[in-house]
């Protein structure tokens, strides 16, 4: 029976840094998710931003993103209810708390971002049982 890989939550940007850039820890971290080392889990609503951001800010690579997003085979966990949510509303704006709130529902070991002004602002830790970490 093999091991189950390690399941780390991905943030938006971490998705796009690692995307956008051939070296740096980003990059790194989707190269473990693509030798199945580590388990890259995202909620629906990252999928949407990501889809946004790129359509937006990087038009040139929203084919490879989403060529990316069928390589990956990430575990996609559903978007939270608004009652989830409410506490995380407290901490952060609706788009970070879904997110967030919906890696506390996934029970994963780990979130990581590079969105630290957010994430990692005063008492968010709090809200959720594992480390928030910068790739």
């Amino acid at each position: 029976m093999a091991i189950p890989p390690y399941r780390i939550f991905f943030d938006t940007s971490v998705y796009i840094a690692g995307l956008r850039s051939p070296d740096g820890a980003a990059r790194e971290l989707l190269r473990l998710v693509e030798s199945e080392a580590i388990c890259m889990v995202v909620s629906d609503e990252v999928i949407l931003e990501v889809d946004r951001v790129m359509s937006e800010k990087f038009p040139g690579l929203i084919q490879e993103s989403r060529r990316f997003w069928k390589e990956l085979k990430p575990e996609v966990v559903p978007n939270p209810s608004s009652n989830d949510i409410k506490p995380f509303l407290e901490k952060l704006h609706k788009g970070d708390a879904s997110i967030l709130c919906s890696a506390h529902l996934a029970k994963v070991p780990a979130f990581v971002t590079w969105n630290t002004r957010d994430f990692m602002a005063h008492g968010v830790n709090s809200l959720v049982d594992f480390p928030i970490v910068t790739p």
